[in-house]
C-alpha cells in the first residue's frame, strides 16, 4: 500500500481531523526513527500512520483499541508486520521487534512535541531539545502525555530521552506543513 492509499484509508476511518493530524505526525517521527535505526522508513511510517486509526471509535475502550484497527487493516490487505506494530502500541504482548517497541515512545513523544510546538510562535520550526526537556519536567504541561513511555525509550529502543527528542523534532518538522505546525 502506498502512502496516498494509506492516507485515504485513514481519512475514511478517522472521524476527526485532529486524529488524522496526530497519525501523520506519528508517521513523521516513525519515519525518522526508521532512518536512524537503518530500517525501512515506509514500513515504520505506516505503523505510525495506522497506530490510532480506530481511536475515534474505540476511545476509552482500551481492550478493543487497535484490535478494530487491525481488522480494518487486514481487510485492506496491509502486511501483518505493520498490523503487529499497530497492535503493539496498545497491547504489550505484540512488542516483539524494534518497530513494535518503537511505536510506544514515538506516540508519546509526538504528542508531547506537538504540545511544545503549539505554544511557540514558530510552531515546529527550530525547536530545541533543551526546551523540550525543561517542559517534560513541568507536570502541568501536556498532562495527558505518558511521560513514563517517553522515559522508557532507553530500555525499549536504546535511545536516551534527548536522542528521542532530537529525532522526534526532526520527524515532526518533516510533516509540519502537512499538519499545520508552520508559521
Amino acid at each position: 500500500m502506498d502512502r496516498a492509499e494509506a492516507v485515504a484509508l485513514v481519512r475514511s476511518k478517522a472521524e476527526k481531523e485532529t486524529t488524522v493530524r496526530h497519525l501523520i505526525t506519528v508517521e513523521g517521527v516513525m519515519r525518522r526513527l526508521a532512518v536512524h535505526f537503518g530500517e525501512d522508513a515506509d514500513t515504520w511510517g505506516l505503523v505510525g500512520l495506522f497506530h490510532d486509526i480506530d481511536q475515534d471509535q474505540t476511545h476509552g475502550d482500551l481492550e478493543r483499541h487497535a484490535r478494530l484497527g487491525a481488522e480494518w487493516l487486514r481487510e485492506a490487505g496491509v502486511d501483518e508486520g505493520i498490523i503487529n506494530g499497530v497492535l503493539a502500541h496498545a497491547h504489550e504482548q505484540y512488542r516483539t521487534d524494534l518497530v513494535s517497541r518503537a511505536i510506544v515512545p514515538a506516540d508519546a513523544v509526538t504528542g508531547f512535541l506537538v504540545a511544545c510546538a503549539l505554544v511557540r510562535p514558530e510552531k515546529a520550526s527550530g525547536m530545541k531539545v533543551s526546551s523540550c526537556r525543561k517542559k517534560l519536567k513541568e507536570r502541568s504541561f501536556a498532562p495527558g502525555v505518558n511521560r513514563d513511555e517517553i522515559r522508557a525509550c532507553e530500555a525499549s529502543i536504546g535511545l536516551s530521552v534527548d536522542q528521542l527528542f532530537a529525532l522526534g523534532i526532526e520527524g515532526l518538522e518533516s510533516v509540519a506543513d502537512e499538519v499545520g505546525l508552520t508559521t
